[in-house]
């Protein structure tokens, strides 16, 4: 919405990812940076997987319909399709757009098709159920729409690999995201200051204090890292 956050490495570990290094802080605050995502309202996660080994890398991970509100931002996109792959009763396999699977089909994976505008040919992508599916949380109670979103984000990715090349998804990851980032009570959030990087303005009675010019690229306030260690 506008206003300035200023965001250091250890609130990250603390609010984010524990075992996250300093080069995987800039990372990730650089990428919410670009993609003007929150991290405290779940928009994005640094998810580190191997709770054994200290030096396994952590991985970016968007939030819900985050893909969605990002490639919606680029003036090629063209819309998409996406749907399931089912085996029916009868022994057909049908791509049927969508997610509904009828009683007697079975689920195999998931299609999407993505249009950009300075494209002459979609993006396509087919993905199977079983190399995503963890049998948990979504995965249990919407396979079917978590593997379509699967495929989409597949197709969304080779439509606009400099946008989402190096992101991924929930429903990508094999482990609940939601569940390896801390709930953050609003009174322990970083304090939003309209004036970092300022001067502060002296208050004066009966006079409108109108809020700060933007400062200049090389001041403090552009610096997303305020706080946090160099790497």
């Amino acid at each position: 919405d506008g206003q300035r956050l200023v965001v250091s490495f250890d609130e990250v570990r603390r609010f984010v990812c524990d075992k996250a290094t300093d080069a995987e802080c800039k990372i990730f605050l650089e990428t919410c940076k670009q993609y003007k995502l929150n991290p405290f309202t779940k928009e994005a996660y640094l998810i580190h997987y191997d709770n054994k080994n200290e030096d396994t890398a952590s991985t970016i991970v968007l939030g819900k319909n985050c893909y969605m509100q990002m490639a919606e931002r680029n003036p090629n996109f063209d819309g998409f399709e996406a749907g399931v792959i089912v085996l029916t009763a009868d022994g057909q396999l049908l791509n049927r757009e969508g997610s509904i699977v009828y009683d007697g089909e079975t689920l195999l994976g998931g299609w999407a098709k993505v249009y950009r505008k300075d494209r002459t040919r979609a993006s396509y992508e087919e993905v199977k159920l079983s190399e995503y599916n963890t049998g948990k949380s979504l995965w249990a109670a919407k396979p079917s729409t978590m593997i379509r979103k699967v495929a989409l984000v597949h197709a969304l990715r080779e439509a606009f690999p400099s946008t989402f090349g190096s992101l991924y998804d929930e429903s990508e990851v094999r482990v609940d995201a939601e569940s390896t980032a801390r709930e953050v009570e609003p009174e322990e959030l970083p304090v939003l200051d309209p004036y970092a990087g300022t001067k502060r303005p002296r208050k004066t009675a009966g006079t409108l204090i109108p809020a700060p010019e933007e400062p200049a690229e090389d001041s403090a306030a552009e610096d997303p890292f305020a706080g946090g260690d160099p790497v």
